[in-house]
């Protein structure tokens, strides 16, 4: 089965269905810069597009050296078009910058595009996504992603509205990365006193 895998070429690849239509459309459309780590490749659009997916290391997927970390230094804003909570990205990377013991990682195999056209397995270690800490990788229980999003989104420090019949949230990235960082830190970090299974 692994030989009949093929490898990801950000020039052709598709997206997760479970991401959209939307996703789809920027990958397809004309001028789109797309990453090349097969598991987090990130698109985008414009002038900066070259200078914001590269490069996207394979053990650096959502942390520092990422596109999200040159995200957020350049000030952008992240915009949930109809999207839930559970689905602000770049949260990823306050998980990935935040100070707190016991983070969990993941390696794996990717198949990449060789030089030659061949693919090419290489390994690749990355912090935990679906799952930061223990307490965050509970089936049927928020994730780290989910419940630093409902608590920013209860500071009322965004714009939200209606375009549509979609319920948008809209974000300044260095403010709630920020944010994210101080929730997990605080209650997780070495200095916190609280245990890291703790329930948040």
């Amino acid at each position: 089965a692994r030989r009949r895998w093929p490898a990801f070429d950000p020039a052709t690849a598709g997206t997760y269905r479970g991401f959209g239509l939307l996703n789809q459309y920027l990958v397809d459309t004309p001028g789109a810069a797309r990453s090349a780590h097969p598991d987090a490749s990130m698109v985008a659009l414009g002038p900066l597009a070259q200078v914001l997916i590269e490069p996207h290391r394979l053990d650096q997927a959502l942390d520092r050296g990422s596109p999200l970390e040159r995200f957020v230094e350049r000030g952008g804003k992240v915009l949930l078009f109809g999207a839930a909570l559970d689905s602000v990205t770049v949260l990823h990377y306050a998980e990935a910058i935040a100070d707190i013991p016991g983070k969990r990682r993941v390696t794996c195999e990717m198949p990449l595009l060789g030089p030659n056209g061949e693919t090419v397995w290489a390994r690749a270690d990355n912090f935990d996504s679906n799952g930061i800490l223990d307490c965050f990788a509970i089936d049927g229980q928020p994730d780290a992603i989910e419940t630093i999003a409902k608590a920013y989104v209860a500071l009322g420090r965004h714009r939200e509205g209606w375009v549509g019949n979609a319920h948008c949230h809209l974000f300044d990235a260095r403010d709630i990365v920020a944010y994210g960082v101080s929730y997990l830190e605080q209650r997780f970090g070495r200095q916190s006193g609280s245990p890291v299974s703790e329930t948040p």
